[in-house]
């Protein structure tokens, strides 16, 4: 016997409202299976044996190891949706935490994190070692005030004590920054060859004591209130050589105390070396 349908059955309000039925049961199941993964998941988020509750730092040794720890306790307190806690040892906010450590305190260089089990946090610093000094003004070096330490990448990181103008050597801008700290002297690419620069002076026997960058050039003052000058984005090289070529040319050299004796070095004219002596 041959069976025809007529689609009747499948178009029937009855078929219809047992599909919804069907479908209503599975979205509940799901919900229900949902909620309930989350809220075991939560509950042991929110076990002793998980959360963080110790925290110890290495290598602070300027920076009071104390408050170190305050901070981090701090940044991992309180909860996520006021349900998950911070402190999770997996959750806890890793990046929140290594930023907040470098912006609170600029002299960290690097800040890493480690968790040794589940219950203690140890926080690894590396602090910036003191290279020079960022001071309001370069011109009296022996009288330089309102000091902060710079690294060898030419950023302000601390205070100094008034004592370092003497020991130091001293970077300054013909207009102060008005927050110097937690700030670049000047951006990397252009400090790193100007440090290097001003070390290489030592090998013509240049002693360099203070520089003050201004807009467009650069004041380098040298002992017995000397000072060298030259234009900004000028090819270092090749003024060092063309220093390098002046003093040791004959004329020069056989002049006694010549660099004690001269009041200004001017290399702003391309391949020139201008002198004055004082008077």
């Amino acid at each position: 016997m041959k069976i025809v349908s007529t689609g009747s059955t499948l178009s029937s309000p009855e078929f219809h409202e047992k599909r919804k039925r069907a479908r209503r049961r599975r979205l509940y199941w799901w919900a229900a299976g949902v909620f309930t993964l989350l809220s075991v998941l939560i509950f042991l988020s929110r076990q002793e044996k998980f959360l963080v509750s110790a925290v110890s730092v290495e290598g602070a040794k300027t920076v009071n190891s104390e408050m170190v720890e305050a901070e981090v306790k701090e940044i991992l307190s309180g909860h996520y949706l006021w349900l998950v806690p911070r402190s999770n040892f997996i959750l806890y906010p890793r990046r929140e935490v290594k930023s907040a450590l470098l912006n609170e305190f600029p002299r960290f260089s690097a800040v890493d994190l480690e968790l040794e089990g589940s219950r203690r946090l140890s926080v690894l610093v590396t602090e910036r070692e003191p290279y020079a000094l960022y001071c309001d003004s370069a011109l009296s070096p022996e009288n330089a005030a309102a000091c902060y330490f710079l690294d060898k990448e030419g950023f302000i990181f601390d205070s100094a004590p008034s004592f370092s103008g003497s020991v130091y050597f001293i970077y300054a801008r013909e207009t102060p920054l008005a927050t110097p700290l937690g700030r670049a002297f000047l951006p990397p690419g252009e400090f790193k060859p100007l440090s290097a620069f001003i070390e290489r002076l030592e090998k013509l026997g240049i002693q360099p004591l203070a520089l003050e960058v201004g807009a467009d050039e650069f004041n380098l003052v040298l002992p017995h209130d000397a000072h060298l000058v030259w234009k900004r984005g000028s090819d270092l090289d090749l003024l060092y050589a063309n220093l390098s070529a002046f003093l040791n040319d004959e004329a020069i050299k056989s002049q006694k105390d010549f660099l004690d004796r001269v009041s200004t070095l001017d290399l702003r004219t391309e391949n020139k070396v201008f002198y004055r002596f004082k008077e």
